[in-house]
């Protein structure tokens, strides 16, 4: 008999190659260890790109005979790299050095794996279970730090604001991973294992993100329930939907807001106390008043240099003068970026930022949207449901990271570039899969 060997570049005859196996686990590992160890949202990103460059070397002969990638999928790399090439480029002109280089870069990266994984055999599995784990480890450190240690809020190992923001993304879209979970050809017992392993990751992330008391991240339970109505029309489902859904969402809310533990019901009834007393002008530097404050003097500086915005340093010395001059809070002139990804974007890079920015929202959307549709027209022997379940993950992750972007510039954060670009490429590449011209 003839002994096969195995190289880099190849595997056993169907099966994934070793380089396939590294991006395999790099995905998995991408949303398991985010939350969960300390920087733990590069290492996912880092086994990524390993097994990409790897996965390229070893397919250079064949690559030019792979079929195509889909014109939306280049699209979304494409403007992963105009983002990082104009963010980049936009710094040095400027002259901010070489630390405003650093978080842009990670999109090209991204922007590579991308276009490798999407031409990969690797499947969405590693990305599900990830998921979950992620979740469910949010939720554990969450309560860890909550009821154990007595903290004020949870942070996990990230930035308050940033970690409540990505758990809620999780947990919401392991709720997508519990259809996915019923719907394969499965036995019973797995079936049923796998469910109870996405509910715990989803009410783990949802609860984690609760305790952080990361108010903006619930932003995030608005577009995912419309993201949700939408998958269950295209399963056909639309009805059982509005009757469970809604209900059940509202039931786990209730249930961590009315804890006196998680401490929701004061950091719910404190912004609403602070938003009333900005609104009478009696306290402009309370933590719902500077973001007002900030927002204020951001639309200033984007109305006079509407087209190329002031940059990095610029905005911060025109925001320090604008409270100065006691136009805004002088507090709210102290913070280097306004609180609000659509704000800061335009007020420092303008219109040309703003619209790149808005396509790097609705490239990946409009995708998962086509992904959806043509998995609801397809044929009887090709399954919806797996296909409509992923990219109801993809929404939820493109639309609710957005969401979350509007009392926080998430992409001024490591922990928020490295997310969404990696995210993005993963979300994207495994769901390329079987559908290559």
């Amino acid at each position: 008999m003839k002994q096969t060997t195995t190289t880099a570049g190849a595997g056993a005859p169907g099966g994934l190659t070793r380089s396939e196996h590294i991006m395999a686990a790099g995905v998995f590992a991408l949303p398991a260890l985010a939350l969960i160890l300390d920087s733990g949202y590069s290492y996912g990103a880092l086994i990524l790109l390993i097994g990409a460059v790897s996965h390229r070397i070893a397919e250079r002969r064949t690559w030019h005979l792979k079929p195509a990638l889909p014109g939306l999928v280049k699209a979304i790399a494409a403007v992963m790299v105009v983002y990082a090439v104009v963010w980049i480029g936009d710094a040095a002109l400027r002259g901010e050095g070489v630390r405003e280089f650093d978080r842009p870069s990670r999109f090209l990266l991204a922007a590579f794996c991308l276009v490798v994984l999407a031409r990969s055999r690797v499947c969405a599995t590693p990305l599900w279970l990830g998921l979950a784990a992620g979740g469910i480890g949010a939720g554990g450190i969450a309560i860890w730090q909550k009821v154990i240690e007595g903290k004020a809020r949870a942070s996990g190992f990230a930035q308050t604001i940033q970690f409540g923001n990505a758990s809620i993304l999780f947990g919401l879209m392991c709720f997508a991973g519990l259809v996915w979970a019923l719907s394969a050809p499965r036995a019973l017992r797995l079936r049923i294992a796998l469910a109870l392993f996405f509910a715990l990751g989803g009410i783990g992330g949802i609860s984690a993100s609760f305790l952080s008391g990361s108010r903006g991240a619930w932003l995030a339970l608005g577009p995912a329930l419309i993201i949700g109505l939408w998958a269950a029309w295209r399963l056909g489902r639309a009805r059982r939907y509005l009757l469970i859904a809604p209900g059940v969402l509202a039931l786990l809310v209730a249930a961590v807001y009315l804890h006196p533990a998680s401490g929701v019901e004061q950091r719910v009834t404190s912004a609403i106390h602070q938003l009333e007393r900005y609104v009478e002008g009696s306290n402009r530097s309370s933590s719902v008043g500077l973001r007002l404050e900030m927002w204020r003097g951001t639309a200033r500086l984007f109305a006079e240099r509407p087209l190329t915005g002031w940059g990095e340093n610029a905005y911060s010395e025109r925001l320090q003068a604008l409270g100065e001059a006691g136009v805004i809070h002088a507090r709210a002139s102290r913070f280097t970026h306004a609180h609000n990804e659509w704000f800061n974007t335009l007020a420092k890079k303008g219109l040309i930022g703003g619209v790149i920015l808005l396509a790097l929202y609705c490239a990946p959307a409009a995708w998962f949207l086509r992904l959806g549709a043509q998995a609801s027209g397809a044929p009887p022997d090709r399954p919806a449901t797996p296909t409509i379940a992923l990219a109801t993950a993809g929404l939820v992750f493109t639309l609710g990271f957005l969401a979350t972007g509007l009392t926080q510039v998430n992409f001024n954060h490591n922990i928020g570039a490295m997310l969404y670009a990696f995210m993005t490429a993963a979300l994207v590449g495994v769901s390329t899969r079987g559908k290559l011209s």
